[in-house]
């Protein structure tokens, strides 16, 4: 007996060891309770003088009998003085005096079927949504450092563990949100153009949809600009906007700029700021035109991107004040103006040796003589069957016979028997038609290579094993699989290009190429494929073998 008992105390005390090094630092109240005896609502009776209100609620909607049933649940529980303070927020003496069915939205609102803990809350939404309409509960910390609950209730006691799961104690009643995206946006006089916006261009019926039986736009997700922000631009009125943006006079008309301009603001989908940060882009309700995602620390930067050349800082979003929850999505506060920009088609030359986590490696990252290996997962935008093979980052010495831009590459196994694929995130690349050649050192590997884009196979099979054929550059360039030489050295033999195809971009966004062994060539499990750059020229650009490239990182028009 006191063996298990020992035991029980030891799984105890690792299970907060375990969930104080998720939480880091944040300063989350950690009161841990554990027992099997009972369920959930067994428990909270045994302390009537916290709880006997909502057990009284949860008896009188019938939610008791499923909730202390066998299942993995999670319930945020109202103290009874929170039940005291909401009933005299709403003027009521007594639980007594509302209908069951407003009773029962609130007790959904409070409960989650699934087990969670306070090593998962992170500033934003919880991981499963509550068995209220599919709506999420945020979760944030106070200046005090206390745990906050949907920007409504503290966390007083956390982690309490029954026999089918979790009891978060809290200060207030959670209320669930009774208005749409745009009866929220109208209702604060902070967004009254961006409101009149909406309205002129029709987006406010789109957003102020409460149930929408098209599934696809049952939750929506809207970024706004108060007032504030607007006036940095001159903008002080919706004739302002109007005459800076309406460029057919007509918002209602899909190809006016003012329209565009709100349904940029739109997403298709339900995206709290968690969602947002965890994937690089996102569709707008602008045809064919999405918002980029870059997380600086705890910033958040739409649009953030280097185009042509150039670099653009991009929106920030106002991280603390967004994730604001509607009865039809999530409404989220731009701290700058978000303008859907025209972009034309441009060459891309993309290196996928320049990845962020190559970068940050000073000593390494194009330092001659310098390479670095690879494990999978270690690079977030490159990604490859095989996870127990590596991929490799090199720097030739500027003496060698290589003429690398930069005078880097990478080198990965591409044999069908061992790694049939490898796939790269590209930076943006503008909609448009292009071809894309990839740029390579000949090697012993990777003969037989069909690449493709998102999904979409291009024409020619490239081999990374072939020589360089003879010939002048218009020769070249009009084989059947063209070829070019893109090193300003124009004599040399080892780096050269070859045409994948063309291939049709249908978004601004950022892509993915993946090259897939179709037949094996080579042996081992080494990296011999090795390559330099890829490039996606459009394909109306009057010269694809133009411009040259210096081995130092320079270009020659």
């Amino acid at each position: 007996m006191k063996k298990n008992i020992f035991i029980v105390i030891v799984l105890c005390f690792c299970s907060a060891v375990t969930i104080s090094m998720f939480t880091g630092c944040k300063k989350t109240p950690l009161a841990y309770t554990t027992t099997s005896d009972v369920n959930i609502v067994d428990y909270l009776r045994l302390y009537p003088q916290k709880y006997s209100e909502f057990v009284k609620i949860l008896d009188r909607t019938n939610i008791s009998p499923f909730l202390n049933a066998y299942g993995a649940y999670t319930v945020f529980a109202p103290t009874n003085s929170a039940i005291k303070l909401y009933l005299q927020k709403i003027g009521k003496s007594s639980t007594d005096l509302l209908d069951t069915a407003s009773l029962a939205k609130i007790c959904k609102f409070h409960l989650i079927s699934d087990t969670i803990t306070t090593g998962a809350f992170t500033d934003g939404k919880l991981p499963s949504p509550t068995m209220y309409n599919g709506q999420y509960l945020i979760t944030g910390v106070s200046q005090s450092g206390s745990t906050v609950i949907n920007r409504q209730a503290t966390l007083t006691q956390s982690n309490i563990l029954t026999g089918n799961g979790y009891i978060h104690e809290i200060d207030h009643v959670l209320e669930p949100p009774t208005l749409t995206i745009a009866q929220t946006i109208e209702a604060n006089a902070n967004y009254s153009i961006f409101t009149q916006v909406l309205k002129a261009t029709g987006f406010y019926d789109t957003l102020n949809i409460a149930n929408n039986p098209d599934t696809t736009r049952k939750f929506l997700t809207c970024f706004a600009e108060p007032d504030s922000v607007f006036a940095k631009q001159n903008i002080n009125s919706y004739a302002d906007m109007v005459a800076r943006y309406s460029t057919m006079k007509n918002p209602r008309d899909t190809t006016d700029s003012l329209y565009l301009f709100a349904a940029y603001h739109i997403l298709p989908a339900l995206k709290y700021v968690a969602d947002i940060v965890s994937t690089q882009s996102h569709l707008t309700l602008a045809p064919q035109s999405v918002l980029t995602v870059v997380l600086s620390g705890q910033a958040v930067y739409l649009n953030q991107v280097t185009f042509n050349g150039v670099f653009e800082q991009g929106v920030l979003l106002n991280r603390f004040n967004s994730d604001i929850s509607c009865t039809n999505g999530v409404f989220h506060i731009l701290s700058e103006q978000l303008i859907l920009k025209t972009r034309t088609p441009y060459r891309v030359d993309f290196d996928p040796g320049d990845q962020p986590e190559i970068r940050k490696l000073t000593s390494i990252f194009r330092r001659a003589g310098k390479s670095q290996t690879f494990n999978y997962g270690q690079l977030k935008y490159v990604n490859w069957q095989a996870t127990s093979l590596t991929f490799s980052y090199y720097t030739e010495a500027s003496t060698t016979s290589n003429y690398y831009w930069f005078d880097d590459g990478v080198s990965f196994n591409l044999r069908a028997k061992f790694n049939s694929w490898i796939e790269f995130t590209t930076p943006l690349i503008v909609k448009g038609k292009y071809k894309l050649w990839c740029n390579f050192r000949r090697a012993s590997m990777g003969q037989y290579i069909q690449v493709s884009v998102d999904g979409k196979d291009l024409p020619n099979i490239v081999d990374f094993a072939t020589s360089r054929p003879s010939g002048t550059p218009d020769v070249l360039l009009s084989k059947p699989v063209p070829y070019k030489i893109y090193t300003v050295n124009q004599t040399q033999k080892n780096n050269f290009g070859m045409c994948a195809g063309n291939i049709d971009i249908p978004t601004t966004d950022r892509h993915v190429i993946r090259l897939t062994s179709i037949k094996d060539q080579g042996t081992g499990t080494g990296n011999s494929v090795t390559l330099d750059f890829f490039q996606f020229i459009p394909v109306n650009e009057e010269s694809q073998i133009r411009p040259l490239y210096n081995r130092d990182g320079s270009i020659v028009p």
